[in-house]
């Protein structure tokens, strides 16, 4: 070693026995260590994923319940807009569609839908039902007003829309 510089083997052995205590032995776990750790995350992971589960559920009603509002309220503008004495807002557990005067009437078309009958689709897994057609007049009001329950039929979780008379829809 005639270029001035210390070997590194010894400095790094002595460094090892001063933090460790140790003679040869490299750091790291213990099978019994990692074994515990497993143990603790699967236990904190079983009270967890039926929160984050509930949570989605929990979740996926409440943004379809926020859809249904904002396509009544679209059927609300567009009967203001178009100065249409009536429209309709039928529905079936899956779909929404705007009609003139009455579920039996005309089809009134939605901008943006094409192929698809003219019918709003609500989200995937979730059903709608309610206890009356909303019928908006061209001022706005609605007449009767309803009441649509947005329901998730795995969890049973539902949220009401409520559409009061003065054509005022509010998710409670």
């Amino acid at each position: 070693m005639g270029n001035g510089l210390l070997p590194i083997g010894p400095l790094l052995a002595s460094y090892m026995v001063a933090m460790t205590g140790q003679h040869g032995r490299q750091a790291g776990y213990s099978l019994l260590e990692l074994i515990i750790t497993v143990a603790m995350i699967s236990i904190v992971s079983s009270f967890a994923i039926p929160q984050v589960f509930n949570y989605y559920r929990t979740a996926k009603v409440r943004a379809a319940a926020q859809n249904v509002s904002a396509i009544l309220n679209q059927g609300r503008q567009l009967a203001i807009k178009s100065n249409l004495t009536t429209v309709a807002t039928c529905i079936t557990t899956t779909t929404i569609t705007f009609r003139q005067t009455s579920c039996a009437g005309a089809t009134i078309p939605v901008v943006g839908l094409t192929g698809t009958g003219n019918s709003i689709r609500l989200p995937e897994g979730i059903n709608l039902t309610t206890t009356g057609t909303a019928t908006f007049t061209n001022l706005g009001a609605a007449a009767p007003g309803a009441i649509y329950t947005v329901t998730d039929p795995v969890s049973t979780r539902t949220m009401t829309v409520s559409v009061a008379a003065s054509g005022r829809i509010t998710i409670p």
